[in-house]
């Protein structure tokens, strides 16, 4: 992590006129086709959450803007954002779990799938949750694998740091002849992310989808 030079920063003019709004967050829902990655998970009996979750956390982290945060009222640049995911345990409440990225598919896939049935299984919720114990080198990323949907709004609290923490959901896939597609939202500050730098990130999530086979080994 390294503080941001902001006398040197090419887009200042947009960084300063959108750090002066009390909420500066945006989001867009974007339908993506993850025939492949259905096919995949299935053929290898595996999650398609965490195949999902580590396509779209590389996606995230490929693009610079994405790891830019307020720490201290200091803008900063991470090397790399760790995912933090909702779960839901067996008594269908909902817990907050922080996982940590791993470039090697393997070693990421065991580490979440590992942390994901530890609270799912619990009888009693952690207390240590990224809602009480703030760490904005994360992506908080949820899933609502019960419904389609065409867009979505998160709940955004009003201090700066949090609001350029992106919020990530996706929806329950739906297939249309033979094809699988399924809603991607991302949510981020205006102040660090533009429209393109999101674009960016949608094209490359796409990108990595059609290469399943190769990225998930």
């Amino acid at each position: 992590m390294h503080e941001i030079d902001l006398d040197n920063l090419p887009r200042r003019k947009t960084y300063d006129w959108f750090n002066s709004f009390n909420n500066p967050t945006y989001g867009l829902t974007v339908k993506l086709d993850v025939t492949l990655l259905v096919e995949h998970t299935k053929k290898h009996n595996e999650s398609f959450f965490i195949n999902m979750l580590y396509i779209v956390v590389k996606a995230l982290n490929s693009v610079d803007n994405l790891r830019m945060r307020f720490e201290n009222n200091k803008p900063v640049l991470y090397d790399e954002i760790n995912p933090a995911i909702t779960v839901m345990t067996k008594n269908e409440i909902f817990e907050n779990v922080r996982l940590i990225n791993k470039d090697n598919y393997k070693e990421f896939y065991e580490m979440a799938k590992g942390r994901i049935d530890k609270a799912k299984y619990q009888d009693k919720l952690n207390n240590e949750s990224y809602n009480s114990t703030a760490s904005y080198n994360e992506y908080y990323i949820t899933c609502l694998p019960w419904t389609d949907f065409i867009s979505m709004t998160h709940p955004i609290p009003e201090d700066k740091s949090s609001q350029t923490v992106p919020r990530v959901c996706w929806g329950k896939y739906t297939e249309n002849n033979g094809k699988y597609e399924i809603s991607l939202n991302i949510t981020v500050s205006h102040v660090f992310v533009d429209g393109y730098h999101l674009s960016k990130v949608f094209n490359n999530v796409q990108e990595l989808l059609n290469d399943t086979t190769n990225v998930l080994k």
